[in-house]
């Protein structure tokens, strides 16, 4: 054999076949792009909520006309621990999304400790803001003639009680619902490193 027959071999041999990419899983990509999305949506949101909390008070001063801030807008350690923690979870689940993406294996275990986190620090929020509603009603009650009174008062104002259930709803949705599907999906379904890469893994 000579050298450029030898060579083309050679080439030949490290060409691996195109056929192997379209035989991959899809369902990667696409809950790896849910992941980020959501993750987004958590560090924008999550993040903008945690650095105005503080000012809010402040903003509130004209419509307070000398009153105190409501009872459920007070930022405690409790708002803070679970916006931090929410923060810490969104990023998490970000780079869990980008290794779904890549089919890296190490998605399962980086999906799996999102979604065990995120159930209870989620229902730990859900009753949070059930107590600071509560507290706000009752600050409506104490200051029944303050512009802001009647928006905090349900009985007055129902929009401000279906509110709060179109938020839990969503934080049910997103933060119950999602991570419970993570669990039941990389916890039960897909448990084996092939069902992510493929067999493949050399080329990740």
């Amino acid at each position: 054999m000579d050298y450029d027959q030898q060579e083309t071999q050679t080439h030949e041999n490290d060409q691996w076949d195109p056929i192997d990419l379209e035989q991959l899983p899809k369902w990667p990509k696409v809950i790896g792009v849910i992941s980020i999305v959501i993750a987004s949506l958590g560090l924008t949101c999550g993040g903008i909520g945690l650095a105005m909390a503080p000012l809010a008070p402040k903003f509130m001063e004209a419509a307070l006309e000398g009153d105190p801030v409501p009872y459920g807008m007070t930022v405690t350690a409790t708002d803070f621990i679970i916006g931090g923690t929410g923060l810490l979870l969104s990023t998490l689940l970000l780079f869990s999304g980008i290794a779904a993406v890549t089919r890296r294996p190490v998605t399962r275990p980086m999906h799996l400790t999102y979604a065990m986190i995120a159930i209870p620090i989620t229902i730990w929020s859900m009753l949070n803001q059930f107590n600071k509603a509560a507290l706000n009603e009752q600050w409506a009650k104490d200051f029944p003639n303050n512009p802001m009174a009647a928006g905090m008062d349900p009985s007055q104002n129902p929009a401000s009680q279906i509110g709060l259930i179109v938020g839990l709803t969503l934080g049910i949705g997103l933060g119950v619902g999602i991570p419970l599907f993570y669990l039941i999906w990389f916890g039960l379904i897909k448990t084996k490193p092939e069902q992510i890469t493929g067999g493949d893994e050399g080329i990740y």
